[in-house]
């Protein structure tokens, strides 16, 4: 009884040891990153803080998640309040915007006022007329900063050269975009993926399609998400065939882009083709009957690969090369919005900073690959990074 007494106090000790331990490691953690974000915060010189519009035509899949994460590593950096934002805000929505960013993301050095959020739902027309609104905002020194998302409100930056800082995110046409804004100090564009040529590529030389489907937009503008003439000078350069299929699906009216992307899935389903690329969809995808969707190309064997998109494997689509990583992508970001709020926006403060290059991840999904009959080569199982037994929706 003695012994397993002198035990029972020693785990009661060892317990309390960990305890301490445990409060000790938390305390330092908090007073560890307090004092990294003290230690970035106290150089922002501005009071009050810069107040930064937001503008966006449409988002695609992973454009809510990623600034969201901008937001969160802002305020972990003190650059904003420490905020709340526990789960990724749909900034389509004023009310969402205003509860989870206007009225809690605020700090020494940035702030997001909810009567500067201009996001649309695939407008671009509303977009660009509410330039105006901006103009007069900016003349009255009420916007310090633009942070605009996607290539369509960076386009619209660019030629309207507004006269104050904008940094660009999330743009599939990066290089075609620096072009553009060649010589505008004042535009710097975030550099944080490949396009939709590059997988297309990929894809070809690894299987040799020599006849490939593809859905564009009616609205050419549009073009700059997917890239299409760097596509199209692709296939002759490849000499394969592009059968393309054009409908509205950057609208916002959903069921009429998803009956366009039906309209047109069924028109590529009678095509000779090899397999159909699907690059960003605009409204035009229902993820929860996604397979449902792609039953006319399926059902003819005619594999579906999608553009950075694990969620589409998981729902039916045979593969896709996604970036898994929306954490690095807003690091890249951040260190980026950063550098240049500390450097008075002088572009040369980010000039070290390389195009970010981040492990991607190969998707395929087998029951798919079985109901398209295409049995995958060792080699394309060993590069496999997620496999998907099942069709996760209707």
């Amino acid at each position: 009884m003695l012994y397993k007494g002198k035990i029972l106090n020693f785990l009661q000790n060892l317990f309390i040891h960990f305890l301490g331990l445990v409060l000790f490691v938390t305390l330092c953690n908090s007073f560890f990153s307090v004092a990294h974000a003290e230690s970035r915060a106290p150089e922002c010189k501005n009071n009050p803080p810069l107040r930064v519009a937001v503008l966006s035509a449409g988002f695609q899949k992973n454009s809510l998640t990623f600034f969201t994460q901008i937001l969160k590593k802002l305020g972990e950096d003190g650059f904003v309040a420490e905020n709340n934002i526990s789960h990724t805000v749909d900034l389509r929505s004023r009310t969402a915007y205003q509860k989870n960013i206007s009225d809690v993301v605020k700090g020494k050095c940035l702030e997001f006022p909810s009567e500067l959020f201009f996001v649309y739902n695939w407008e671009p027309i509303v977009l660009k007329n509410s330039f105006d609104a901006l103009k007069t905002k900016i003349a009255n020194k009420e916007i310090d900063l633009i942070f605009a998302l996607g290539d369509v409100a960076t386009k619209y930056i660019i030629e309207d050269d507004l006269g104050i800082p904008a940094i660009c995110f999330d743009t599939n046409s990066t290089e075609f975009l620096k072009q553009l804004a060649s010589g505008k100090k004042n535009v710097v564009i975030v550099d944080d993926s490949r396009n939709i040529k590059d997988d297309i590529e990929l894809f070809q030389s690894t299987f040799g399609y020599a006849n490939i489907g593809y859905f564009r937009d009616k609205n050419h503008l549009y073009d700059l998400y997917n890239v299409y003439s760097d596509v199209l000078l692709l296939s002759k350069e490849k000499n394969f065939q592009l059968k393309v299929c054009e409908g509205a699906f950057f609208v916002p009216d959903e069921e009429s882009a998803r009956a366009e992307f039906k309209r047109c899935v069924t028109e590529l389903s009678n095509e000779q083709i090899s397999v159909a690329f699907l690059p960003e969809m605009g409204n035009g995808i229902d993820i929860a009957n996604f397979y449902t969707q792609l039953r006319p190309l399926l059902s003819k064997k005619i594999p579906v690969i999608s553009y950075d998109s694990k969620a589409q494997v998981a729902a039916g689509s045979l593969l896709s090369i996604y970036d898994p990583d929306e954490n690095t992508r807003s690091a890249y970001a951040v260190d980026i919005i950063e550098k240049l709020v500390l450097n008075g926006f002088n572009p040369n403060a980010v000039s070290d900073i390389k195009t970010l290059s981040v492990p991607m991840s190969l998707g395929v999904n087998l029951k798919t690959a079985s109901i398209v009959q295409w049995r995958p080569s060792f080699e394309v199982l060993v590069a496999v990074d997620d496999v998907f037994h099942s069709v996760k929706s209707k």
